[in-house]
């Protein structure tokens, strides 16, 4: 791994704080949410907590999680703590461990639930006046830094799309009228492991007819009909990292309806792939696709972002929509998905992942889609 340590040691001086404290959700069962934690410290466990003091690297953690974060995190140069195991204890036994005494530690507020901030802060009020820490939010150091990805971390993240790649086009050349919603489903999130991932990344989204009309609708027993617009919005999780993919299509013919929105959206992701750059505002990127949108007449039918940075967590920065202030720099990894939604009808998405190299966006995903003539390329 890179020298995330040292480099979160730098945001921390420029922050002013002695310490960064950084835990993740209390009931995260499979350990898939704490991505600052895991970006950090290499701990995949679901429980514990990293510390980074100007000199140690500390993992915090239970009995339940002892070797296995000796076996992850000691070889990234964090020493483990033992602990009890509630935020309010656990927070003043590293206190103590780190000499914070005095100390200004940051918080990562990402991290950190408001049950868990009001146990620190408990944990804080009993200790001795002279050992209290003083603590406050921590600006997103750590997101930050993951917003750009490592060659290797790339790497990780191209496993991730091709398996979703590949389960894609597999249910793609499955599906026919008849099949529900749900079915479908459940064939994406099988195709995910029998290709290869650990499972999928997020709830698959399968939606057909007027049900596409909402951009994130779950999947239904409804079986799906000929001729209609259907949607399928999926990902695959594999060794910690996620991938986003889209696809719209209809099973038999197309109607000349959706053979003319889907053109719309096509060309609307189309532009923004080839004209998104480094340097570029999200809120800049996200109109690359707004303005083919809009002047196709279909502007308020178009209503979420345009994209969103793809890692550890489906959803991370950098943010490309109409109020972000996010900049693109090379090194990031985000989707390009434009979409258009008309209640009473359906919707049609398209998203692919792109990586952003010498200033311009290379396409990470390769599944098969409609050209705006309707058919299979």
């Amino acid at each position: 791994m890179d020298d995330r340590v040292g480099r979160v040691r730098a945001g921390m001086a420029e922050a002013g704080l002695d310490a960064l404290y950084v835990s993740g959700p209390v009931d995260d069962v499979f350990g898939r949410h704490a991505a600052n934690r895991r970006y950090l410290s290499g701990f995949t466990g679901s429980a514990g907590a990293a510390v980074v003091t100007g000199e140690r690297a500390i993992l915090a953690v239970d009995f339940r999680y002892i070797e296995q974060a000796e076996g992850e995190s000691v070889p990234l140069g964090f020493e483990v703590l033992r602990i009890a195991g509630r935020e309010r204890t656990s927070f003043a036994e590293v206190v103590r461990h780190a000499g914070l005494a005095g100390k200004r530690i940051g918080l990562s507020k990402a991290d950190l639930s408001y049950q868990a901030y009001l146990a620190i802060e408990e944990a804080v009020a009993e200790m001795p006046a002279a050992e209290r820490p003083e603590v406050v939010p921590a600006p997103p150091i750590i997101e930050n830094l993951r917003a750009r990805k490592s060659p290797a971390e790339l790497a990780a993240l191209q496993r991730a799309i091709d398996v979703a790649d590949r389960a894609l086009t597999v249910v793609q050349e499955t599906i026919r009228p008849g099949q529900t919603e749900r079915e479908i489903a459940l064939a994406v999130e099988l195709a995910v492991r029998q290709c290869g991932g650990d499972a999928v990344s997020f709830d698959t989204i399968v939606a057909s007819g007027a049900h596409g009309a909402m951009p994130h609708a779950t999947p239904r027993d409804a079986p799906i009909e000929a001729g209609e617009p259907l949607i399928i919005d999926m990902g695959a999780w594999v060794g910690g990292y996620c991938s986003d993919l889209t696809r719209s299509f209809t099973p038999g013919e197309a109607s000349p309806r959706f053979r003319e929105i889907y053109e719309v959206v096509f060309e609307a992701q189309r532009n923004a792939i080839e004209r998104v750059e480094a340097g570029m505002s999200g809120r800049d990127a996200h109109e690359l696709a707004a303005a083919v949108i809009a002047r196709a007449g279909y502007s308020e039918r178009f209503g979420h972002g345009l994209g969103h940075g793809v890692g550890l967590e489906v959803h991370e920065a950098p943010y490309l929509g109409p109020t972000s202030e996010d900049t693109l720099e090379d090194g990031m990894v985000f989707t390009i998905e434009p979409g258009i939604y008309l209640p009473g009808w359906g919707g049609i998405r398209i998203e692919d992942v792109v990586v952003l190299e010498e200033g311009r966006a290379r396409v990470l995903s390769h599944a098969a889609k409609l050209t705006p003539a309707g058919a299979k390329p």
